[in-house]
């Protein structure tokens, strides 16, 4: 375990590197500098994503052995309710703590074997996989967990379906492309510190619910705001999904065109933002309560947008996690500590736009502009309207330094 501690040595904390280039930018004060990807943030995140492919594959054998093997016994659920669930959920800060990784991109990756086994777990137990042939062997069932991106299952074969040479260069093309427009973003979004229009009226870590979330330069922030956590969400996703495709496997579509190939807010949640959060979310918590018949489907809908964002405020706990050489007699003075249940009435404010969608829809202003809009201004009124709120989601990633983390990874320009 030590070997594996000395890969993690790096804290990637602070950019020692020098630039490869400088420059000035005309209508911009001062000289610019031009950062290349550290190798060694690439090699830790290869690293820390095996290592937990590894922790996934092992819970795998054992929910397939334990749970689906003996589905709808008593010791199936204690054991998946009162074990599975709760280690996978502390194990991540254990793992954190061990390999004293402080890198807060790195640590969003931390939790992610958490994500993949509750969530599944609660599917082997309730039955509602997504595909008869994931629980076809252990085989399957362990492929199924070897990836945070779900593959696509042939149910003729029960196997995964390969991918093709073509569908293979388009999946690198892509995550090329979303490479350099995530870094050219990035460089730009913090050289103007989040706000690229000057808004002082909206704290970024705070509840904040008054009029001033409606005024422009909040909702533009918002609006780029969401562009650039797009680009590192699909990018990443991307890339996890692509470690699968490499091996000649297919996976699902993560992200399809969310913000310009909308229709309707619930168009956009589950069909083109984050299939894979949102094939989780439904297989795992809206069928087994649709199953155990515990709630109409509008309350459904609401518990499940819940729960995501129960789930998104764990995640956050995974980013914000201190060890505790972090803390002295006085504290953390250091540490960023986020408003927990922010991300939970973020997802919750989703939730009742969703549930309103069906009676606005039907008021005679708005079947107008559905009906002579163009589709890409339909859909970036679409993003506007979580603009307001969406600062409740973001907030704690800027203000406790995340996107400022990831920049090692990727290519960059800041002032001198």
């Amino acid at each position: 375990m030590q070997v594996i501690k000395t890969w993690f040595e790096d804290k990637l904390l602070t950019c020692t590197k020098h630039p490869i280039t400088t420059f000035s930018i005309p209508s911009y004060d001062g000289e610019f500098g031009l950062f290349a990807p550290q190798g060694n943030m690439w090699k830790q995140l290869g690293y820390f994503g095996m290592l937990q492919i590894l922790i996934q594959c092992a819970f795998a054998a054992i929910i397939y052995s334990f749970i689906i093997k003996k589905r709808g016994t008593t010791g199936a659920y204690l054991l998946g309710w009162g074990v599975i669930i709760p280690a996978s959920c502390i194990l991540p800060f254990y793992l954190l703590e061990f390999l004293d990784i402080r890198n807060k991109c790195l640590k969003l990756v931390g939790g992610q074997f958490a994500s993949v086994v509750v969530f599944r777990c609660i599917e082997a137990m309730y039955d509602t996989s997504p595909s008869p042939a994931v629980e076809a062997s252990i085989s399957n069932y362990i492929a199924y967990y070897s990836s945070m991106v779900p593959c696509v299952w042939d149910s003729k074969t029960n196997g995964r379906k390969r991918i093709n040479v073509i569908e293979l260069l388009s999946a690198f093309l892509r995550l090329f492309l979303q490479f350099h427009v995530y870094s050219l973003l990035l460089s730009f979004m913090l050289h103007h510190d989040f706000k690229p229009l000057t808004n002082d009226f909206v704290n970024q870590d705070q509840f904040n619910i008054n009029i001033d979330l409606f005024k422009p330069q909040h909702l533009v922030n918002g609006y780029l705001t969401v562009v650039i956590i797009y680009f590192h969400l699909a990018f990443g996703f991307g890339l996890s999904g692509f470690a699968v495709q490499a091996q000649g496997y297919s996976t699902v579509n993560i992200f399809r065109n969310p913000l310009f190939a909308c229709h309707t807010p619930t168009e956009f949640w589950t069909e083109r933002w984050n299939t894979t959060i949102h094939q989780m979310l439904k297989y795992g918590v809206f069928l087994p309560i649709k199953k155990l018949k515990l709630a109409n489907p509008a309350i459904s809908i609401l518990v499940t947008f819940i729960v995501s964002g129960l789930y998104h405020d764990y995640s956050w706990a995974n980013i914000f996690y201190y060890q505790a050489h972090y803390y002295d007699d006085n504290g953390c003075n250091s540490c960023h500590v986020p408003t927990y249940g922010r991300v939970t009435t973020f997802f919750l404010f989703t939730g009742l736009i969703m549930l309103l969608e069906r009676p606005v829809t039907k008021l005679p202003f708005v079947q107008f502009l559905s009906q002579n809009l163009p589709l890409f201004v339909k859909s970036t009124l679409i993003v506007l309207i979580h603009a307001p709120f969406v600062h409740l989601y973001y907030g704690d990633w800027i203000q406790g330094g995340f996107f400022n983390d990831s920049t090692p990874l990727f290519w960059h320009i800041k002032t001198l």
